[in-house]
């Protein structure tokens, strides 16, 4: 280690030891108005110090309220350490009551006036403090962050006020296609329950422009491979502090004009969110069903079906001759989906009905790269001989896999939104599609159990997906064609999110995090 880096460690490791609590006391004093606390989570091995200007945002842009904030120091500047699950968040809650005491406030019901807040991990902690302490908080503000995507507590679920946010230009989990997912939730009880009552208690909001370093100012978050923010410091926090502040005067005793306010601000906002989501929802249905008025150029599905009927290379002036059932979405898992076989029946006019089957593979559910776009779309499917045999018209037996995924491309540019393809056409690196690939013995066991390789390069995004073909003359359940396809989502998710990445990853500043990383693991 040169004396330069030397010196520059030294700096660091005596940053880390100066990590403090930060209270902020409240910037407006009137005794008559509420008093509100905001518990603030630091990211992982993020120091609190650059929350500091992120929290002062928000006491800016809340008004009738005497907002104090603490961001407490945690343990080695990862609460996840004495918080790893919602059962075991007692070294975390005995640390921030610590830090609380502090700064004066003084809770009569903290159902009613206290706030958990988190970023990153810290939004993480914040949704285990909140399950763990039976919920006893006014309500969870996750930046850059999620609840449980599932269950007793997703945001369908979450007995307090949750509020999601996170930027456009996220690069970690909390990317926009998560974000379709949290919003699909919100959107289901704002059916339910009318929009306002899910713009207060459950609003999810997209951030134009922002990444998720935006809301940790001065320190670029490497870890989560994040993306370069389109906006000025200045707009970021002047977006993420009207944003939070709605949501607390929407959930704390102020003036009806300052409700109103703070209302048209979530409305408002919901436009560009929406604008992001909704193509995203549209994958997710197409992938597994079949799409209500799809946009121009899309095809109905679901996309197995979409697959059935390129994969078998029937003429143009033939594909009327095929009737491919809607693929059947096995949803049991993929154990259920192994045990599915197709099948086909020739019709009294002359035409072949298709039967085909699908499973959509999720993608792994962690803070760190977790997202909603699907793993694979699973395709079980009749094969080109068996068509060319019951049809008599001459097929083109070596359209692949490869081609589908091709398709998946063209259509996920069809569904980006105008100004996210307009970036990715500028900027972004394209998808390079590499040969079908088999699995040992073409064993179909082995190759329910395979992937779609996806590798990353300086130039492109390498794509190969798994096959097994059983031609009519295969001995073992002939006239077969499986696919593992590229999902639509996932092509989005790359040409929104990752495709703007530099490859091998760097940020603009990475070398003050991969000193506290290295700090962290001797």
């Amino acid at each position: 280690m040169g004396a330069r880096a030397l010196l520059f460690l030294v700096a660091v490791l005596g940053r880390v030891v100066a990590d403090e609590d930060i209270i902020l006391p409240p910037t407006l004093t009137d005794p008559s108005l509420p008093e509100r606390l905001m518990i603030f989570m630091p990211g992982g091995l993020v120091p609190n110090e650059y929350y500091k200007l992120t929290a002062q945002a928000i006491q800016k842009a809340t008004s009738d309220v005497r907002l104090t904030v603490v961001i407490p120091e945690v343990f080695q500047k990862l609460c996840i350490i004495t918080c790893p699950h919602k059962s075991a968040c007692a070294p975390l809650k005995s640390r921030i009551d610590s830090a609380v005491s502090k700064s004066g406030f003084n809770s009569t019901n903290p159902k009613e006036d206290t706030f958990l807040a988190g970023h990153s991990l810290g939004a993480t902690c914040a949704n285990y403090l909140a399950q763990g302490y039976h919920y006893e908080f006014a309500g969870v503000l996750e930046f850059g962050g999620f609840v449980d995507l599932t269950g007793d507590a997703s945001i369908e679920n979450f007995s307090i006020p949750v509020l999601h946010m996170a930027g456009e230009l996220d690069g970690g989990g909390a990317r926009v296609s998560t974000m379709a997912g949290l919003y699909a939730q919100s959107k289901k009880y704002a059916d339910e329950h009318g929009l306002e009552a899910a713009l207060k208690l459950k609003p999810v909001q997209v951030l134009e422009g922002m990444d998720h370093s935006d809301f940790c100012p001065g320190f670029f978050v490497t870890k989560t491979k994040d993306c370069v923010s389109e906006v000025s410091r200045e707009v970021a926090l002047a977006t993420i502090g009207k944003v939070a502040a709605a949501f607390l005067h929407l959930n704390s005793p102020v003036s009806e004009d300052t409700k109103k306010s703070a209302m048209e601000t979530m409305k408002s906002m919901l436009d560009f969110t929406t604008e992001m989501v909704s193509p995203f929802l549209t994958a997710f249905q197409l992938e597994k069903g079949e799409l209500q008025g799809q946009p121009e150029g899309v095809p109905a599905g679901p996309w197995c079906k979409v697959a059935q009927e390129e994969i078998v290379g029937l003429p143009a002036s033939d594909v009327a001759k095929l009737k491919v059932e809607p693929c059947e979405l096995i949803t049991a898992g993929l154990h259920q989906f192994e045990h599915q076989h197709t099948n086909y029946t020739v019709l009294p006019d002359g035409s072949l009905e298709v039967s085909c089957f699908s499973d959509v593979e999720p993608p792994a559910m962690s803070i760190s790269e977790s997202q909603f776009s699907a793993k694979s779309v699973d395709c079980k499917m009749v094969d080109a001989t068996r068509v060319e045999e019951q049809l008599h018209i001459e097929t083109n037996t070596s359209v692949e896999c490869a081609d589908i995924n091709r398709r998946a491309v063209e259509v996920a540019k069809k569904l980006l939104p105008a100004k996210s393809l307009k970036r990715h056409e500028a900027q972004g690196r394209g998808v390079c599609y590499l040969p079908d690939y088999t699995v040992p013995g073409n064993i179909g066991p082995l190759w329910v159990k395979s992937n779609v390789k996806m590798t990353e390069t300086e130039s492109c995004l390498q794509v190969a997906s798994s096959k097994l073909v059983s031609t009519i003359k295969s001995p073992i359940f002939p006239g077969n064609h499986y696919c593992k396809l590229l999902s639509v989502s996932a092509a989005m998710d790359w040409m929104m999110t990752d495709s703007h990445k530099p490859f091998p990853y760097h940020g603009p500043t990475d070398q003050v995090e991969d000193v506290f990383t290295e700090t962290i693991q001797i």
